[in-house]
């Protein structure tokens, strides 16, 4: 059975066992990483809507400077560990390439 078929058949274990362990990794870190940034995009925003709305009714002053700071801080922290995420995918995979495209296919939105 070849990839085709496997694909129009369902047969997403043998697809998966073609594709090799670097698009299953990469996948399963594309999912988890989209999940991941879907919960915390809805917390921030509905956090910010919050303060927005306390600060137009005048029942707090937010200090929007500071939270510059600790964004710009998160930053900076943040920028060397994603370097390094993309080093071990690159050095220890065997197939960059199809992690590539597992964790692009992973990442992708479902329709």
């Amino acid at each position: 059975m070849d990839v085709g078929e496997s694909i129009q058949t369902g047969n997403w274990i043998a697809l998966f066992t073609y594709m090799g362990f670097s698009f299953f990794a990469g996948f399963v870190i594309g999912y988890a990483t989209r999940t991941f940034l879907k919960f915390v995009f809805f917390i921030s925003g509905t956090v910010l809507i919050l303060l927005f709305a306390l600060q137009y009714a005048d029942l707090i002053h937010v200090k929007w400077e500071a939270f510059e700071n600790v964004y710009n801080g998160l930053i900076a922290w943040i920028s060397p560990h994603l370097g390094g995420l993309k080093g071990f995918i690159t050095a220890n995979l065997s197939s960059a390439a199809m992690a590539s495209l597992g964790l692009f296919w992973g990442f992708r939105r479902k329709s």
